[in-house]
């Protein structure tokens, strides 16, 4: 494994860790003021809804097709003619975006009654003037992807990986500060401009590498053209998660005002878990995997998808046990505080524990979709999107049924595991050698070293906990001393069945003494 790979990793992870803590803090902050009342419920499906929709239409759009068109363009046009598309590009995306945000606000009343519907009088009337203010966030979400896919494309991950971190500590200042001057209005508010703050932190690298703006929309641009060729099936294969969220917002409205905001701790909670590895990796291998896409070279393109699926197969397993383990245990101390009492926690650690069955499924999703979007082929996952998209609405409104909103979490956790093995099946039909013996085998391992790794946390946490219970101080060193053996037995497990990634600080520190010593 390259130097380069495991240094840009390795920062890109460390940013992205940073922003998901602060993402964490904001949410602990929020709970502690609203907790899992209908101001909070309100408040989560006036985001949630705009977001989802966005998610739907525009931004997997946005960052799936302009990354391979834009490398295409660089690599045979030069940088200039790349640069231009960019601009022409962000513009049209922009003006998408506002159309979008208009009929939003118009229909804001009809939008919440359909996708919402189930909300009390209080709730319901509260989401539809908050939705007001959150629809143009797709306008600042819309263009700060635009721009985080054309700094990646250039190599440039930092930036981008730190622009939710900025953010999230905007609204972190505001909720402390100034929350009480305008109440859940001026929170809304704020979150708006927090999302336009995406934007403006990644314009002066984007001028940088040859950004500019120009009052100029191009239709007719073949490169374009292309664009939108690719985006309408990508649209129908990346929104499979959005439209579970959606679907889980409006049968979670009719479970009471703490169903939906438990189900949104518990999802962002689950989110800043998975996202920090699914994501960075996901970022980083994009760009690699349209390059040799371009350059047609199958035997690096397998080794990329390959490596990706290792590296969130080794994090993602273990982490899947420990939530199972702790969950909640992790609610109690990270949320649990003010209005968020032990009823909340109750609630939301029960949905963590089933939207953690689906981690690995989230992280191998996001890799193998980027996979198949740089060989230009959109239209495998569409059609397996459609196939997810379909199971879920039907396992939602079953599992609902007999489990309440938990049921729409593990709903969600299933879908997403069916969707990445049928993603890997496909795209291992279409290039024979991603799914080989060298891979399942690490897979087992990995599996076993886990196995071990559940059983002693279980000992130790049974053991520990009448003897180190009480307060949040207590709680958190009861789960400090689990976690830290259990990442212990599991790094020696994987490190005597030789799993690579286990092998990789070892490689790493050898080089660098080889390094110091030349």
């Amino acid at each position: 494994m390259k130097k380069s790979f495991v240094k840009t990793f390795s920062t890109v992870f460390i940013i992205t860790l940073i922003s998901k803590v602060l993402g964490l803090l904001r949410d602990i902050v929020f709970a502690k003021y609203y907790g899992t009342g209908y101001i909070a419920t309100a408040y989560f499906a006036a985001i949630r809804i705009p977001t989802q929709l966005l998610d739907i239409g525009l931004s997997a759009a946005i960052t799936s097709t302009f990354i391979p068109v834009f490398n295409e363009i660089l690599q045979k046009d030069g940088r200039d003619n790349a640069n231009k598309f960019a601009g022409n590009f962000i513009n049209i995306i922009a003006a998408i975006a506002t159309i979008i945000s208009v009929i939003g606000i118009i229909f804001s009343e009809q939008v919440v009654t359909l996708l919402a519907g189930g909300f009390e009088t209080q709730t319901f009337n509260l989401t539809v003037d908050l939705i007001k203010i959150t629809f143009p966030m797709i306008i600042f979400t819309a263009i700060a992807f635009s721009f985080v896919g054309f700094l990646q494309s250039y190599g440039q991950f930092n930036i981008p990986a730190m622009i939710s971190a900025i953010s999230n500590l905007a609204l972190i200042i505001y909720l402390v500060l100034f929350r009480e001057n305008f109440g859940i209005y001026g929170v809304t508010t704020f979150m708006l401009i927090a999302w336009a703050l995406q934007v403006l932190i990644q314009l002066p690298s984007a001028y940088k590498n040859g950004y500019r703006f120009k009052f100029k929309i191009d239709f007719k641009d073949e490169n374009i053209k292309k664009v939108f060729k690719l985006a309408i099936p990508i649209i129908f294969s990346t929104s499979v998660l959005s439209v579970n969220n959606l679907v889980a917002t409006r049968l979670a409205s009719n479970m009471g005002d703490s169903a939906v905001a438990a189900l949104e701790y518990s999802y962002k909670l689950y989110l800043v878990i998975v996202g920090v590895f699914s994501y960075a990796i996901g970022n980083i291998i994009f760009p690699e995997l349209a390059r040799s896409s371009v350059e047609k070279d199958n035997t690096k393109y397998i080794d990329i998808i390959q490596k990706g699926v290792r590296i969130l197969s080794y994090l993602l397993i273990p982490l899947t046990i420990g939530i199972m383990i702790y969950k909640t245990d992790l609610v109690s101390v990270i949320y649990q505080s003010g209005e968020f009492n032990e009823n909340s926690t109750l609630l939301t650690s029960g949905a963590l524990l089933f939207y953690s069955i689906g981690m690995l499924g989230f992280g191998i999703v996001e890799v193998m979709n980027k996979a198949f979007y740089a060989k230009k082929d959109a239209k495998t996952p569409m059609l397996i999107g459609i196939v997810v998209i379909i199971v879920n609405v039907a396992l939602s409104f079953g599992l609902s049924r007999i489990m309440q909103f938990n049921g729409l979490a593990l709903s969600t956790a299933i879908t997403s595991t069916l969707n990445a093995i049928i993603l890997l099946i496909c795209a291992n039909y279409k290039e024979k050698g991603i799914i080989n013996k060298g891979l399942i085998i690490n897979l087992f391992k990995i599996l076993i070293s886990a196995g071990v790794m559940c059983v002693v946390v279980i000992l130790i946490n049974n053991g520990l906990i009448n003897i180190i219970n009480g307060n949040k101080l207590m709680q958190i060193i009861r789960v400090g001393i689990g976690a830290l053996v259990g990442v212990m037995i599991y790094y020696l497990s994987t490190l005597l069945l030789k799993v690579d990634e286990a092998l990789i600080p070892v490689d790493y520190i050898k080089n660098r003494k080889n390094t110091v010593n030349e």
